[in-house]
């Protein structure tokens, strides 16, 4: 099977193609809009439906794990739709995410209605998927995974930034603020399921969707506390729900600000302290629990148990920690 990874220059996207490469099935291919010296390597607008048509010839399917900006993401898979449809690359698998779930509490199936209220990425996310339908009613086959909180090695999100800010002190023991189920799924699994989704039997106008969450996924405060823990930034603070506020409403913004001023001006020399922001303050003390019985049941995917997770995420973060960025976090960002 030739199999195309858009994004495979991603955290998800990198680690996919890397266990494509390591089958004996699949012939993979990365793309993304940064060339690497690789001989099985595709530069590639993915908003560019034309380009994306050109380079989607000869593959039998296209693993979508595009980021970025709202364009990136729910442009960039109406393209893939239209791309796909004309260069007969019959399967997409597409990875979408536990955001299209919006402000949903409990547990929560694969058949629950979207809700695009929690800002612009849910809203790509939502249209995203919307395109991944029209194509299955086009006459192509689609498989949407809907993964929450992707940590391992590699996770910027949910390992690097989480631990820098346990280190400074700017998060802990958040209490009822914390209390939300993290849905945490590590890297390999998001993969597995991947693999999976690229061989699953499907019939005539079926579209399969999947959560992807871990069962033994701790909640926030829990997870917080024990990579503190691992990463030995302790002691563990107990913060206030002002003091999240603070740091997010009032010391996020300038940071964010100045981020994109150094990126602007090819400065990146200067680390600055990770900006909170303010969404991550309503994801902590939601109550979703993502309902993954059908990923294993029918998927078959075997969850890596969370103390390995942990462990291995942990080992990551030591390892790579940068220096000098506790010192400044230290300096900002407190009450």
């Amino acid at each position: 099977m030739k199999i195309l990874v858009l994004g495979a220059s991603g955290h998800i996207g990198a680690r996919l193609l890397e266990r494509l490469r390591a089958t004996h099935w699949a012939i993979a291919t990365g793309a993304s809009r940064r060339m690497k010296n690789d001989t099985n390597w595709l530069e590639i607008d993915s908003r560019d439906p034309r380009e994306l048509a050109q380079s989607l010839k000869g593959f039998d399917a296209v693993v979508n794990c595009v980021a970025g900006d709202a364009a990136s993401i729910a442009g960039g898979a109406r393209a893939l739709v239209q791309a796909a449809l004309q260069a007969d690359c019959r399967r997409i698998v597409h990875l979408s995410t536990m955001s299209v779930y919006g402000r949903a509490e409990g547990s929560v199936r694969e058949d629950a209605l979207p809700d695009p209220s929690l800002g612009w990425y849910g809203r790509a996310k939502c249209e995203a998927e919307a395109a991944m339908r029209d194509f299955v009613q086009h006459g192509g086959e689609a498989v949407l995974l809907r993964p929450g909180c992707v940590f391992g090695p590699g996770s910027q999100l949910w390992v690097g930034r989480i631990g820098r800010w346990l280190q400074a002190g700017r998060l802990g023991d958040l209490g009822v603020a914390g209390d939300g189920w993290a849905n945490l799924v590590h890297v390999d699994d998001v993969c597995q399921a991947l693999l999976l989704a690229l061989q699953l039997p499907m019939a005539h106008g079926e579209m399969p969707v999947f959560n992807l969450a871990a069962p033994d996924s701790p909640r926030w405060n829990e997870y917080f506390v024990d990579l503190a823990l691992e990463i030995k930034a302790t002691p563990v603070h107990r913060i206030s729900r002002r003091q999240l506020q603070l740091d997010a409403w009032v010391c996020g913004p300038p940071l964010k600000a100045a981020e994109r001023a150094l990126k602007l001006l090819g400065n990146h020399s200067v680390k600055l302290p990770d900006a909170l922001p303010p969404g991550l303050l309503g994801l902590w003390s939601q109550h979703i629990h993502l309902d993954t019985q059908a990923a294993g049941s029918r998927l078959g995917v075997q969850w890596t148990p969370y103390p390995d997770g942990l462990r291995d995420s942990a080992q990551w973060f030591c390892a790579t920690a940068a220096t000098g960025q506790t010192t400044l976090d230290n300096m900002i960002c407190t009450p």
